[in-house]
Parts: structure tokens; sequence; C-alpha cells
């Protein structure tokens, strides 16, 4: 069971979403409910008689800009009908505060997943405004005890997953819940856990202590990360090496330090990857761990990462930037590799060649796209356009959740009927415009999906006036040009990743076109 606010409106946008569904035949009004007198004519008001109710009731209170509360409850399939759906949807408007302001709720059953909207104003009918204060981490929280999977729920699902790893002493026990945020305490031969300050469930002592009693040390294991620390920690401080084992390895150290004190006195290692908690020093000693590093170490870590790029082909960009970072190594887009501290003109300490960082600018570019939901061959299309890579590294891998498509719907219908423009709908949402084979596409870049623009609106607004990213023929100097003036202006994110593509746009054709592609572009200018 998903439960999801949209952003809060100045108008009632819900309303003309949810209705031109119902006329549809997509969309079925369960229930409205706290219209006073209206609800006396129910079966024949417009979604005008709803709009002009609420917005009265809104009126009441003139410091309240966004009056519009729009939520959506989906489940799994068809496993919730819609009557139990409603059930759930009026129990949740009441614990979030809006029972007993206006309502409505719809049902939707026009995609994979049965589903409701709930449309209420954010204002009561006494001028007061409901309390939205962390209103999404309530929201998740009221659909917790709803479905009574309750806070104590957790705290035992975090048990049965520390059980699962092997401890030698009580405190790597306590450590492990700890990472999780649960505080133990001990009372009357019983472990008690603590969540969000109160008790909510109690093991017995004898338990934990019969397993410590039958602890081996996993010595092989203990072995094979003698051997990654001996590798690995050469060049890198304490910092740098824990990042490289918890990302590289599923390996987190967890220094320990006296309060007051600057000197850890030890450190555990939690193997994830294994299921084990080990002392530190079983693997390798403290002051060793602590140990400096020199100029020479760094160059030579960094050799060893260039070596390994022959053998890791999917390694894109930024991880290996990551790994260089982490290694105290700062490289830049033309393949010059400098320690940490030295000045951008100095000389590089190492040096990367242009296929190798081509190459590595690809795989960012083809992870980017298959972060996307790839649904099928059009989507595939559309991909290898956007982001410049090959069709044949894309494939359908992923079922689109159709949640998301409404969401995304709403979100639009409510922007564009807010009399809002265009563009600043898109930087706000974190969407850009997409034009291929005569139609418009939406990318939303958050949740890495996209739509056909007639598959979520009827409005044909004025793209002209907004950036969009032409995909149809043209040179591919143009094609740049376009890219660069629709993608960096949306988000940070999406800035960094054309310049990716901008700096290495050749990586996808040959020498000689790369070559003939410039003397045509020199003839232009």
């Amino acid at each position: 069971m998903i439960v999801k606010i949209l952003s809060a409106a100045a108008g009632f946008n819900g309303v003309v979403y949810n209705e031109e569904k119902r006329a549809q035949g997509a969309a079925q009004l369960l229930k409205a409910e706290n219209f006073g007198f209206l609800n006396l004519a129910a079966g024949s008001l417009k979604q005008e008689d709803y709009i002009r109710y609420m917005t009265l009731v809104a009126n009441t209170n003139e410091s309240v800009l966004k009056s519009q509360f729009h939520a959506i409850i989906s489940c799994k399939g068809r496993e919730k009908s819609a009557e139990e759906l409603l059930e759930i949807a009026e129990e949740y408007l009441q614990r979030m505060g809006y029972h007993d302001n206006p309502y409505l709720i719809y049902f939707h059953s026009d995609t994979a997943h049965n589903h409701v909207h709930m449309v209420s104003t954010r204002v009561s009918k006494e001028g007061k405004k409901v309390n939205d204060k962390y209103e999404n981490v309530r929201s998740q929280k009221v659909m917790q005890e709803i479905l009574m999977q309750d806070v104590a729920y957790e705290v035992k699902a975090y048990l049965t997953k520390t059980l699962a790893y092997g401890f030698s002493s009580e405190a790597q026990f306590k450590l492990l819940l700890e990472r999780e945020g649960v505080k133990v305490t001990e009372k009357e031969g019983q472990y008690q856990f603590i969540k969000y300050g109160s008790m909510v469930h109690a093991f017995a002592r004898k338990e934990v202590a019969d397993r410590i009693a039958k602890y081996k040390a996993p010595n092989a294991r203990v072995g094979q990360l003698k051997a990654i620390f001996r590798k690995y920690k050469r060049g890198l401080t304490v910092e740098q090496f824990s990042g490289l084992l918890k990302e590289k390895f599923g390996i987190e150290l967890v220094v320990h330090q006296a309060k007051g004190k600057s000197t850890p006195y030890g450190y555990t290692i939690l193997d994830h990857a294994s299921k084990q908690v080990l002392k530190g020093s079983q693997v390798m000693k403290l002051d060793e761990l602590l140990s400096s590093v020199n100029r020479e170490d760094k160059i030579q870590a960094g050799r060893e990462l260039i070596a390994k790029l022959s053998v890791d082909r999917g390694l894109c960009y930024t991880g290996f930037k990551r790994q260089l970072e982490a290694t105290g190594l700062l490289i830049n887009r033309k393949g010059e590799i400098r320690i940490k501290g030295d000045e951008e003109g100095s000389i590089p300490v190492l040096m990367l060649d242009k296929a190798r960082v081509r190459a590595l600018l690809y795989q960012e570019r083809l992870q980017e796209a298959r972060q996307y939901t790839v649904a099928s061959d059009k989507d595939i299309k559309l991909l290898s356009r956007l982001f410049f890579v090959k069709q044949s590294d894309l494939s359908v891998a992923k079922a689109s959740d159709p949640l998301e498509k409404e969401v995304v719907a709403a979100k639009l219908h409510s922007g564009l009927a807010s009399g809002r423009p265009l563009q600043e709908i898109l930087d706000s949402c974190g969407w850009s415009i997409a034009h291929a084979d005569g139609k418009h596409f939406l990318v939303d870049h958050q949740q890495k999906r996209v739509y056909a623009w007639v598959d979520l609106t009827n409005e044909r607004p004025a793209f002209h006036a907004v950036q969009v990213v032409e995909l149809d023929k043209g040179s591919d100097r143009a094609r740049e040009e376009r890219l660069q003036g629709a993608w960096t202006q949306s988000s940070r994110a999406i800035g960094q990743l054309a310049a990716s593509m901008l700096y290495h746009m050749e990586s996808n054709l040959g020498p000689d076109q790369g070559e003939n592609r410039k003397r045509k572009n020199q003839r232009k200018r």
C-alpha cells in the first residue's frame, strides 16, 4: 500500500482532473462529504459546485495561499476493492486532520493498480489551517498504523536482521541495532528496544548469550579481509579507506572514540557481505589503519586504479573519479590527474588517454539512461537519442508504474490550470520537454520516466516558449546547441549530464566521422 501527497495548490484543480477522468469513464466518485446543504443534491452536482464550496471555505483564512490538499492511496494490483480503499481513505483523512473538512474521494481502476484520489481543503470551516507540519512523514506513519505495520513490527524486523549476523559480544549485538536507530537497554533479564522514544519490544538476554557462547571466528573470511585491507589501504586516509570499503565491498568501519578525546581507541568491522561483526584488531592493527600516507603511495594507488579500467568496462566517469578522490587524487575531463592540493596548471602526476575518458563518459550516459523505466522498444529508441547511447546497450527491463503516471498527469494538469508558465512548471517539478518524430515527450528526471505528452493531457501549450530538447533530424552541431540550451537550465544534475554529453559527443562516432564533422563545421564558420 502506497500513499503520496501531491504538492499543495492555490486552486482545486484536483477536482477538475478527477471529474475529467470521471467523464471519460475512468473514475468513480465514491464519496462527497461535508458540503453542507449541497449534500442534499449530491446526485446532480457538478465540479463547479464542489470547487465553489471548497473555495468559500478556503477563503475564510486568507493567509493560506495554497488551499488544496490532494493525495493518492494505491494498493498492489486489485487486492483492495473500491469499498476497502474508501474505508482506508476515510481513516487516513481522519488521522491527518481533514475528516471534518469538505472532501471528495474518487476511485480509479484504469491502471494496473486500484487507487483512490482524495481532494480536500487545507482550511476548516472555522477558518483554521490544518496542521501540515512534517506532513509527508506523518502521512507514512498514519498509513503504517492503519495497516498495522507499526514501529514494533519495524523493530522486530531489525532484530531478525541482527540475529542473522555472527557476533562475539553484547556490545557488537547492540551496535548493529544502534546503526538502525534502535536504542537497547537492559531490565530484568531482557533487552528492551526503544524507537522514537518509546519501548516497543523486548527480547530475552539469554538467547543472545547462548549465541555468543556458540560463536566461532570466521577464520577464512578474516584471511580474505586481511588481503583486502593490505591491498587497498595503501595511499588512503581512514576516511577514504572507509568509504572505499563500504562502496566496493559492503564493509563498514565503526571507529570508537572516547568523549573529549581526539584519538580513537579501537574500531569494529561490520562485514555486511558475509554478515559478520569483527574486532578491527582481528584484521588490521589500529596504528596501521591510522597511519598517514605519502605522495608516492597516492600515485601508485592511482596507477593501480587506471590499470583496472581495462578489466572493469562498466565503470563510469563519476565512479572512477570517486575512486581517485578516495586515494587523494583529482581528475579533469582532459584526463589529467593531480594530487589534491596541487595547482590546476601544475604538471599532472598521471594521464588518462582520450579514448578511456570517452569510454568513461559513455558509460556515464548509459548508466543514467538505464535508470529510466524502459517498458517498450519505443522507450529504448527515445532514450538512446536523448542520452546519445546505442540502442543495443538498452533493453526492456522494467514494468512501468501506472501510479507514477497518474501523479505526473495530476501535477501537470494542476500546473497548467493554474495559469503558471510552462517553463516554471517544468523547472519546479524536475521535468524537461523532448521533441522526436514530430511528437512531444515529458522527461521526468526525478522519477526517471519518459511520457508521451498526449498520454498525460489534452492541453497543447506553446512549446516554442519553453526550452525543448530537439531530437529530430538535424546536424550534430545543432543538436548539441539545442541540448545545451534546454538541459543546462533545468537542474544541476541535468546540467552536469549535458556537459558530459557535449564534451564527448563524438564518443559514438568513428574517428573519420568525427574529423569530417569538424571540417564541415569549420567551413560553416
